[in-house]
């Protein structure tokens, strides 16, 4: 996923609420369904109430709501209203065009926009409900949602939604302070809020770096979090702290040969071969009927690479 999609996806979700400019408006029941190639699995449609502001139900124009995409050539022909689009964010370039045909009792429609390495389809319907209502409130409704805190089980969950926090215009940014001290504090400690803070530098969706906007100083960061790596936290950290991988893969091995049984002979010479990593089961004692149990078969460097490939195998990479 590029990191424009928030900026189109931003324009889409304006068009179809018609709460991007507060007004006296009426309430619809919209359906809508994303639709993204290679993803794996579908997107299921979704149907809310919505207050749209009275008359703009069928001008994109209007609707739209994000500065980084911008409509043209738009025709209305009897019912059918056509428009072409193009968002560019840092660069960036998404282009696409959106038609919807509108009736007494609602309108259906769907767009559809392509980039260099991302195409989307966005199906919509609406049906008018009546009854007045004020779009200023649907604003502010909407905005509650976004924000919610609640909806995020840790700091790692909450750097997803960052774009909401720190992006140009962000609706929650009035949580900018308590976001930013949550990744400080955390990014620390933690090896899963770490790992999605690096995920998040790398991506920077919205063009937004957690990192440049929270002021964070990696460099401590990352000393902090090396500082805790173990069994369990191994498969996140490894790559990101090289002398504590290897310190730790070096005490694994260490357990994993003491636990060996070994000729009385040649016991000095196999429990060099086992640290070293050139240990052949051959070399293993077999005259002992009852061998010192063994942690594990594998070596942990062996570990670490099965690790890594479930990790592959989960996120597609």
């Amino acid at each position: 996923m590029n990191r424009y999609f928030i900026a189109v996806l931003g324009m889409l979700t304006g068009f179809l609420s018609g709460a991007a400019h507060a007004a006296p408006g009426e309430y619809w029941e919209v359906t809508s369904k994303m639709e993204m190639p290679g993803m794996p699995f579908a997107m299921p449609a979704t149907t809310q109430k919505v207050c749209i502001a009275k008359g703009s139900e069928n001008n994109p124009e209007k609707t739209s709501g994000d500065k980084d995409c911008k409509m043209t050539d738009i025709k209305t022909v009897g019912n059918k209203t056509t428009w072409k689009a193009r968002c560019d964010k840092d660069g960036e370039v998404m282009t696409g065009m959106g038609e919807q045909t509108t009736s007494a009792k609602g309108y259906e429609g769907k767009m559809k926009m392509s980039g260099k390495d991302m195409n989307m389809t966005m199906l919509y319907s609406g049906k008018r409900l009546g009854g007045s209502c004020d779009t200023e409130e649907q604003v502010k409704k909407l905005k509650s949602q976004m924000c919610d805190t609640s909806q995020y089980e840790n700091t790692a969950q909450w750097i997803n939604a960052s774009t909401l926090i720190l992006g140009p215009g962000a609706a929650c940014a009035d949580q900018r302070g308590q976001f930013c001290a949550a990744v400080k504090k955390d990014a620390q400690s933690d090896a899963e809020t770490y790992s999605a803070l690096i995920q998040s530098e790398k991506n920077q969706l919205g063009g937004v770096s957690i990192v440049k906007e929270c002021k964070l100083n990696m460099a401590s960061t990352t000393k902090s979090i090396c500082k805790t790596l173990n069994g369990k936290n191994y498969n996140h950290l490894s790559a990101h702290c090289p002398a504590e991988a290897k310190k730790y893969r070096e005490v694994q091995r260490r357990k994993d040969c003491e636990g060996r049984s070994y000729t009385a002979e040649t016991r000095a010479e196999d429990f060099k071969k086992c640290m070293s990593g050139k240990v052949d089961e051959r070399d293993i004692g077999e005259d002992e009927e009852t061998p010192a149990p063994r942690k594990s078969k594998k070596s942990p460097s062996s570990e670490a690479e099965e690790g890594m490939k479930k990790l592959r195998g989960m996120f597609g990479f």
